[in-house]
């Protein structure tokens, strides 16, 4: 099989599954994963993929675009959403919001609490939530993210595990039936896996335009999870391994 004609297989799985793993491809191409990753390389010039480790994803499907610019995209789904996790919230706890355009729906929707107490990673979820009286907001320390606008890093994750959160909202790049919870960013899954050992309570946002793809890093399994917020019901593969595992699902 030719260079070209690899390449173009190559696009196709792309675009059904949002990502390709050099092992799989090279296993199906029978050639060696060097020349896959030259493929990849190659596809990676000419602005058609994104490479990752241990594969390729779509150019589009990245953190390259501004958060500012994404939480435009499903803005009403987005907002249903978070008007659905709202319900979730007590007046007196203690919650923290990671990083994400359907936690920042939720954090301009904590209207009309007295002292609830809100920690995030996020300048703009901060910036969002202390407009509400009666939000108490605790920024993390970390590295700046300029795009995401958040702090990570090992600063992050050493301040993270000073504390219990009631509840911690968060958000993920894809779900999938067969993975679980994924991200694209290492950085963002390693906070949210931190974030899951000091809550009694992981509470996952996310429109239907997330399930059944696939992302680079696998974050959760369904089983670590609490409660699954979404604008719709999950397609039928999703719902049987959530229900397996014990995962509350809200949807509209």
């Amino acid at each position: 099989m030719s260079s070209d004609v690899r390449k173009e297989v190559i696009l196709e799985r792309l675009g059904r599954d949002q990502r390709v793993s050099v092992l799989d491809l090279s296993s199906e191409f029978r050639v060696s994963g060097e020349t896959i990753r030259r493929d990849l390389k190659d596809l990676e010039a000419e602005g058609a993929v994104r490479r990752v480790h241990g594969g390729a994803i779509p150019a589009g499907r990245t953190s390259d675009t501004p958060i500012t610019e994404r939480i435009k995209l499903n803005a009403l789904e987005k907002d249903q959403v978070a008007g659905l996790a709202r319900e979730l919230i007590k007046d007196d706890s203690v919650i923290f919001l990671d990083t994400g355009t359907t936690t920042l729906a939720l954090a301009r929707r904590l209207i009309g609490f007295k002292k609830l107490r809100l920690y995030t990673n996020s300048l703009l979820i901060a910036q969002a939530a202390c407009e509400h009286f009666g939000v108490r907001v605790q920024v993390t320390p970390g590295n700046l993210r300029p795009i995401e606008q958040d702090l990570v890093g090992y600063d992050t994750h050493a301040y993270i595990q000073q504390f219990h959160f009631d509840m911690v909202f968060m958000g993920a790049a894809a779900i999938n039936a067969d993975y679980g919870f994924m991200d694209f960013e290492e950085d963002e899954a390693r906070i949210r896996q931190v974030l899951l050992k000091q809550t009694s309570r992981g509470v996952m946002l996310a429109d239907h335009s997330k399930f059944g793809k696939v992302g680079n890093v696998i974050t959760a399994p369904f089983s670590q999870i609490s409660t699954l917020v979404t604008d719709s019901r999950p397609p039928d593969s999703i719902v049987g391994r959530v229900r397996a595992d014990e995962l509350e699902i809200i949807h509209a």
